[in-house]
C-alpha cells in the first residue's frame, strides 16, 4: 500500500515556486500596470528594484518553507494551499488590470 505522504522537501519546493509566481507577477503589476504593494516592508525592498526584491521574497520563502517542513509540516502544508490561491490571484490580475 502506497504512503499519501509528501515529501516535505517537494512541498518546500511547491512553497518556494508559488512565492516565484507572486514575485514575478507583483514585480509586473507594480512596473508595468501601476498596482501597489500591500505589504509595506516588502513595498520597500520592491522600492530597491525587482531583483532585490525577488531575491528576499524568495530567500524568505525558502528560510520559512525549510524551518516549518522541519517541525510542522501541516502547517507548511496549509501555506501552499494560501499561497496557491495568492499565485492564482496575481495571475488573474495581470490578465485583467
Amino acid at each position: 500500500m502506497r504512503s499519501s505522504r509528501v515529501d516535505p522537501r517537494a512541498l518546500v519546493a511547491l512553497f518556494v515556486a508559488f512565492n516565484a509566481v507572486d514575485a514575478v507577477t507583483t514585480a509586473w503589476l507594480v512596473g508595468v500596470r501601476g498596482a501597489g504593494e500591500a505589504n509595506p516592508v516588502m513595498g520597500a525592498v520592491l522600492s530597491l528594484g525587482t531583483a532585490p526584491f525577488v531575491f528576499v521574497k524568495l530567500g524568505l520563502a525558502f528560510v520559512l518553507a525549510a524551518f516549518t517542513a522541519r517541525y510542522a509540516v501541516r502547517v507548511l502544508r496549509a501555506l501552499c494551499v494560501a499561497f496557491a490561491g495568492i499565485a492564482a490571484w496575481q495571475v488573474t490580475l495581470c490578465f485583467t488590470m
